[in-house]
Parts: C-alpha cells; structure tokens; sequence
C-alpha cells in the first residue's frame, strides 16, 4: 500500500493515479490523521505539501517520518520534512553547487541582485509570481516597498534572478523529471508563449520538438542531474521543473505532489500523443514500485508534544488547516 500524506485539497492530485491498470492500493491521509492515529498500518508514506507546514508541525511529522523508518519490513517513509528545502533554499544550494547560474534573494535583506531582470515570488506558495520581469534596482526596491506596503510579508518573498531562453521566437519549454524513491524518469515538456510556462499550450510549435522530445523520453535525458538536484534538495518524492538555457539545465522548483496525469493528449500530432503516453505510463510505474506488502499495523510514536497536540486542540489549528 502507499499512502500520501497531504492536505484535503490536494486529494485530486492523486486522483487519476487509480487509472493505472497495475496501480496498488492507496490511500490520501492528512496530517491531522497521521498526528492523531495510534496505529501505522503496513505502507510507503510519502509525505507532501511540507513547504506549508509551520515548524512545528515538521518536527512531529519528523518524528513520525523517523519512526516509520524504523519500523522495518513493509515500512517506508518518503521526503524528511525536517530536512527537505524550501523554494528559497533549494535555489540558492543549487547556484552555490554550480548547477544553476542564476541567484535567489530574500526580499527582507533589501537584495542587489547581480543581474537583472529578475522578479518575485512567494517562498511557501506553489503560485506564479507576483511580478512580471523588473528591469532594475530602482523598481525592484519601488516593488518590494509597495508590497510591504500592501501587506506582503518580506520574509516569505524571494526575488529571482530570470534565466530562460526561447526556443522559437516567443515561445519557452519547460522540462521536468520526478523521482520517486530511487527511480528518477523524465516527463514530457511543455510549451507556452510565456517565460512562466505553468500549463502549456497545444501543438504551439514544429512538431520537430515533438521528435527531440521522444529522443529525450527514450535517453531518459537529464535524469543523472536531475537526481543529483533531488539529492541536494534531499527530496526523494516530487518533481523538478527546468529549462535550458545555452543547452544548460536551470533548475527552478520542486513539486512535492505533482498531480497525476492520464496518458491521453490532447495534441493532434501522433508522436507527442506518443510521448506523453509513454512518460506518463513510465511514472506510474515508478510510483506503483514503491508499494509495499501487506503487514500488520504498528503503534504510533509515543511523545508528549504528540498528546498534547491530540488533547489540546485549542493549542493547534491543523484540523482547520489540513
């Protein structure tokens, strides 16, 4: 069985993983469930959605993710919540690595980014950004004063330095690969007439991209520097988003619960029908792997901070949350 750990709102992202003929049981549980349970039934948990969990709540989703792992046979748990990085973490660990070659800047510092453009976006939030390009320093501390202004708190903005390259006049790809446990696979790109590229538009471009694509499908292209980010971020569930850029790989997040998708496309070109079929089918494969056989329950972790969390709930606000 494998059990993905999320809030209520996010069950639809693993909705459509029920249509994969092979897929095993699963189950969407929240974290009020995993807090308040006093058994552990026989699982792969994948923890999701940490990036909004405050401090506390990540050290007893921890604990939990810790105990799991202890548990032997038939027990596993994905994604530490005490040591996964955030948005703002991860970018700047990857400009430091060497593998990015733009810079991230927390909007509290009163940042001087080297270069521009660059715009701003919310560290705790998968949401597009709250700008569009800033051209300079004199508008990027104009903006970063009007937001504080209107109420935005500085310590959850970052400011981005832009770096993406067109790959037709007017059009981005963007790239992605998920990992999931050991198995890191490439998905399909997207194409939008939008340097934020979040959904993608259909057949906006040469279906030669469509050839290169199922090159890159069949290579399992970037795969090796893709799991190499995952392993800084220390994410072993997600997906990773990316383009290139003079044919270097720039990495810019990390999903932790990537929605399902079926294998069907709506592109009227055969081999992009073709490519995403053939991602899609290769990530349900990858996701069903990590079930596990079925095994009697165990207790959940006995601590105090634990209790009180149970006892007291006018001390807490997770039921209402998650």
């Amino acid at each position: 069985m494998i059990i993905f750990i999320g809030p209520n709102r996010q069950r639809r992202n693993i909705k459509k993983f029920g249509n994969y003929e092979h897929a095993p049981t699963y189950k969407h549980r929240t974290y009020n469930w995993l807090f308040r349970t006093r058994r552990l039934p026989g699982a792969t948990y994948i923890f999701t959605f940490i990036d909004r969990l405050d401090p506390s709540e990540r050290r007893l989703a921890g604990k939990i993710y810790r105990h799991i792992n202890q548990l032997g046979d038939g027990f596993k748990a994905l994604n530490d919540p005490t040591r996964v990085k955030n948005r703002y973490q991860l970018l700047r660990a990857l400009f430091q690595a060497g593998v990015n070659d733009f810079d991230v800047h927390l909007a509290a510092e009163s940042p001087h980014p080297k270069r521009f453009p660059v715009f701003i976006r919310r560290i705790s939030q998968s949401l597009p950004p709250l700008t569009d390009l800033v051209a300079d320093q004199a508008n990027l501390d104009r903006i970063i004063s009007e937001l504080q202004a209107a109420g935005e708190p500085l310590d959850d903005l970052m400011v981005i330095e832009f770096c993406a390259a067109e790959i037709a006049p007017g059009i981005f790809q963007k790239y992605s690969a998920y990992r999931a446990g050991d198995q890191v696979s490439m998905n399909y790109t997207i194409f939008e007439s939008n340097w934020q590229v979040k959904i993608g538009q259909i057949d906006i471009v040469d279906p030669v991209f469509y050839d290169k694509e199922a090159e890159d499908l069949e290579q399992n292209a970037y795969a090796e520097i893709a799991g190499q980010v995952f392993d800084i971020a220390q994410i072993e569930y997600g997906r990773a988003d990316f383009g290139l850029v003079d044919g270097r790989p720039q990495f810019y997040e990390i999903n932790f619960n990537p929605e399902f998708r079926t294998t069907e496309s709506t592109s009227k070109v055969p081999q992009r029908k073709q490519n995403v079929a053939r991602a899609v089918e290769q990530r349900f494969k990858d996701v069903a792997a990590l079930d596990r056989p079925a095994t009697q329950s165990q207790p959940n972790i006995s601590n105090p901070e634990l209790t009180a969390f149970r006892w007291r709930f006018w001390r807490n606000y997770a039921p209402q949350r998650y």
